[in-house]
């Protein structure tokens, strides 16, 4: 289970599918999470989300937002609408979005298909 629903780059860990992994803020985090550069900065700088960096959006986040996996093309609205509403409001957002429309099950990036048979309008997972 999440004890952590989004990491400081804002992408928000209730849609991803780790299931060894409590969240990016969380203490039990997955092999590559251990590696982040967003979240050990953000610890430096006492920062909760990258958007409140005056360096942002530093190159590094620049090319990861960019880069082939459309989960990380939400993270530039994500950071801007978190700068313009807050987190609270953001998570509440996420929440919906990332639920089912038939059934209100969690859903995950890039899943096709509902456990409740519901079709999905999911990303393709890049080459």
């Amino acid at each position: 289970m999440k004890t952590s629903h989004y990491g400081p780059c804002s992408l928000y860990c209730g849609a991803c599918g780790a299931t060894d992994c409590g969240g990016c803020q969380s203490d039990r985090i997955d092999k590559s999470i251990e590696k982040c550069k967003f979240r050990r900065c953000s610890k430096e700088k006492g920062l909760e989300f990258c958007c409140f960096c005056g360096e942002y959006p530093c190159k590094e986040l620049h090319t990861f937002m960019t880069d082939k996996w459309p989960h990380h093309w939400t993270m530039e609205p994500n950071l801007t609408f978190i700068k313009e509403h807050g987190k609270k409001a953001w998570l509440e957002a996420q929440e919906r979005q990332w639920s089912c429309a038939d059934c209100g099950a969690r859903i995950m990036w890039y899943q096709k298909e509902c456990p409740c048979g519901f079709s999905l309008d999911a990303w393709p997972v890049p080459d």
